[in-house]
């Protein structure tokens, strides 16, 4: 009930636009040629970032959102750099291959994991349910990747740099059971059971773990700095709900749901800002989730023991996987 009572007033507040001058910054976006990924990348170039990370799923898609861009904020005198990176979180190679292309960037300040899916008939991305793949697996794989790139920059410009996870409010109203008590014994095996699958609901349980594992990360990422604060400089990891936004994730809905969107749903400008909060906050949203650029309470379950010990299960599956596309990825966090 509470989780509905935030949502609700937080739905209907606008989210302010950050006021900070992002000169020098290098900050990318996944899911950046449409809805949020695109209106932040915008925002970006309002607040004078140097250089933006467009990461989409083919480069020629990547190539019209430079254009869109560019063209939408011509007479304002400020022009960024772009640099062009493809990604589908459909493959684990395309996502093994893009965060490689990371390395190559002089410095990267945040890393914005916004892209998404919102799926209601099931298939398979790489052996596991396509929603799981895409919000979970694939984006935790690019977290865990981007780690050392980011502790570069961090050491290099002395700076503490940002991984912002969009996450989502509805992850309060996701069945904790699923993951508690999977049938199969594995988390990921069970949510890949077509038998099992019930895709109604499926976004929902999707962003869960991301709540789960953002706040994990940020357990590892803080002993990591304590203990070795030269070689692992801190890596601030965030959680962003957006809100409900009318954007083209909802397409596929069912005609009630649309109907519900166009009612209540914030612009993709507004909810973009969240995002761009969240890229450019500082160590004190560490670990945290946020919504409406504002640090807001994380679920009961995912703030109970039973969280954690399901957030810990969890990333045991996800690092056998990690583990077989890139040995000893894990063990740099």
């Amino acid at each position: 009930m509470v989780g509905v009572i935030q949502f609700f007033r937080g739905q209907f507040q606008t989210p302010p636009l950050p006021k900070v001058d992002l000169a020098g910054r290098t900050i990318a976006i996944t899911g950046a040629n449409s809805g949020l990924g695109l209106e932040a990348a915008k925002q970006l170039v309002q607040l004078n970032c140097s250089t933006i990370v467009l990461v989409c799923r083919t480069l020629a898609k990547g190539e019209e959102a430079r254009k869109i861009i560019e063209a939408t904020s011509s007479g304002n005198g400020r022009k960024p750099q772009f640099a062009l990176l493809e990604l589908d979180l459909g493959s684990f190679a395309s996502v093994v291959a893009c965060a490689e292309k990371f390395r190559d960037l002089p410095r990267l300040d945040a890393a914005i994991l916004n892209a998404g899916v919102e799926l209601h008939k099931f298939s398979l991305s790489e052996g596991y349910e396509s929603t799981i793949t895409v919000n979970v697996i694939s984006t935790f794989l690019l977290a865990t990747l981007l780690i050392p790139t980011l502790r570069q920059s961090a050491a290099k410009h002395n700076i503490a740099p940002v991984l912002s996870v969009t996450g989502s409010a509805v992850h309060f109203w996701a069945n904790a059971r699923d993951l508690t008590t999977p049938p199969d014994g594995q988390i990921l095996k069970t949510l890949s059971d077509s038998q099992k699958a019930n895709m109604r609901e499926r976004y929902f349980l999707s962003k869960l773990p991301v709540m789960l594992l953002v706040k994990r990360f940020a357990k590892v990422l803080t002993a990591s700095a304590e203990a070795d604060p030269i070689g692992k400089p801190l890596v601030v990891i965030n959680n962003v709900a957006p809100g409900l936004c009318n954007t083209n994730l909802f397409r596929d809905a069912p005609a009630a749901t649309r109907l519900v969107l166009s009612r209540v749903a914030r612009s993709s400008e507004h909810g973009a800002r969240t995002l761009v909060h969240g890229g450019t906050a500082g160590k004190e949203t560490h670990g945290q989730y946020l919504s409406e650029c504002q640090v807001k309470p994380y679920s009961p379950f995912v703030k109970s023991k039973e969280g954690d010990k399901t957030a810990e299960r969890l990333w045991d599956e996800l690092s056998v996987i990690y583990e077989g596309l890139k040995p000893g990825c894990t063990k740099e966090l």
